[in-house]
């Protein structure tokens, strides 16, 4: 199961790093991604001490996770932690 977590993973980040590199603009495509990705990261913090049911630590794996994958990586992470917990 692992395995197939990380292979899934690592396919995911390969295909968002594809798209990026064909939008012409890689960095700052990048740098866009990773600013509104960290802003919706600290976004849900804030929302989420105030809820208190949906609290995204600010970690190296949701830094990473939000600079990469942007809005929809702090979405993917919201949702997956409403689901198991």
């Amino acid at each position: 199961m692992p395995v197939a977590l990380l292979s899934g993973a690592s396919l995911i980040v390969l295909m968002v790093l594809i798209a990026l590199a064909r939008s012409g603009h890689f960095i700052r495509s990048l740098l866009y991604s990773a600013l509104t990705g960290n802003l919706a990261l600290i976004g849900a913090g804030w929302l989420g001490a105030f809820s208190g049911n949906l609290l995204l630590s600010v970690n190296p794996f949701t830094i990473g996770v939000s600079s990469l994958l942007g809005v929809p990586g702090v979405l993917a992470m919201a949702v997956l932690k409403l689901i198991f917990s």
